[in-house]
């Protein structure tokens, strides 16, 4: 790893993991990447277990070859697909979250081109080891670290990027939050993993890959996006047995006026209706107060302002 590529690693890295860069016995100079797991958890060291061990780059390369074998996708092409995805990314930084052996890098880094910077992180110093070893561009920054709690600073990319492995993590919400913390305002994230579509699952189709795998029965997590998440796009690849999920990061929720009054005779405007919510009144009085907005023309929201303004 170049120099240049210490500066990238030390401009993107929170102020804290400075150090660990300069003392680590992997040092971006040497080894191609820098492991940051040193006060791992005991969580962690059971994810990394289960893929640092003999077998794992067999087990791992094993199911790809399965899956894109069982819906007849050509592996690189699918994931230059996901890719382009992002848009146009020549010039950008972007990260790859979970990168495994590191299939994405090396189209990622073949649309940012050599003004554009990669950086892919996963919890496995094994896979990071044999993807620093296969992808040495200039432009690759590789580190050992933990996707739920990413060392990364805030804002620091224009994508981020991640498929195959977030229903693993243990809290789905903390993954896509660090995702979004990372990226810069205005930035795209792009996440995808095993969830069989809805109108599949009572069929037979949907029911082999469920009871094929367990994981496939898992939800699409929207409900874990950020509230200023924007241009929020769902799609289904592989069979329609995997999503992507795609949103903007923004700094504010969604505009709307909430102060537009209705047409009718409910009346009131979305703060109103909200916010604006009284005791209940007995039916009777309801009805006649229906009818005296009818009468006169008026919304029953403006006739009880009206009244409580008599009154206060």
């Amino acid at each position: 790893m170049k120099t240049d590529r210490t500066f990238e690693l030390k401009q993107a890295l929170l102020n804290k993991y400075h150090s660990a860069i300069d003392s680590a016995a992997d040092t971006p100079g040497k080894s191609g990447f820098v492991d940051l797991t040193a006060n791992q958890s005991s969580s962690d060291k059971l994810n990394k277990a289960m893929y640092d061990n003999s077998q794992s780059v067999e087990i791992y390369r094993n199911f790809l070859n399965w899956l894109f074998g069982t819906f007849n996708v050509e592996e690189m092409d699918f994931r230059r697909d996901c890719f382009e995805r992002l848009g146009n990314i020549t010039g950008k930084k972007i990260l790859i979250t979970s990168c495994g052996l590191g299939e994405d890098i090396k189209v990622a880094a073949m649309l940012v081109g050599k003004d554009g910077f990669v950086h892919a992180q996963d919890l496995s110093r094994h896979f990071i080891s044999l993807a620093a070893d296969k992808y040495s561009a200039e432009n690759i920054v590789l580190t050992v670290s933990n996707a739920l709690d990413l060392p990364y600073k805030d804002g620091y990319f224009d994508a981020v990027f991640h498929f195959g492995g977030i229903n693993l993590f243990g809290d789905i919400g903390l993954a896509i939050s660090e995702m979004n913390r990372v990226c810069k305002v205005g930035g795209t994230i792009l996440f995808g993993d095993e969830s069989v579509a809805e109108h599949l699952r009572a069929d037979d189709y949907g029911k082999m890959f469920m009871e094929n795998n367990a994981l496939w029965q898992e939800k699409v997590p929207l409900e874990h996006l950020p509230l200023c998440a924007s241009d929020i796009s769902l799609s289904y690849v592989l069979g329609n047995c995997f999503y992507l999920i795609k949103f903007t990061k923004s700094d504010q929720l969604p505009y709307a006026d909430i102060d537009i009054e209705h047409v009718g005779y409910r009346g009131g405007s979305v703060r109103k209706r909200y916010f604006g919510k009284i005791e209940g009144i007995a039916p009777d009085l309801k009805n006649s107060l229906y009818e005296l907005a009818k009468k006169e023309g008026k919304s029953v929201s403006r006739i009880i302002e009206e009244l409580i303004k008599t009154r206060l």
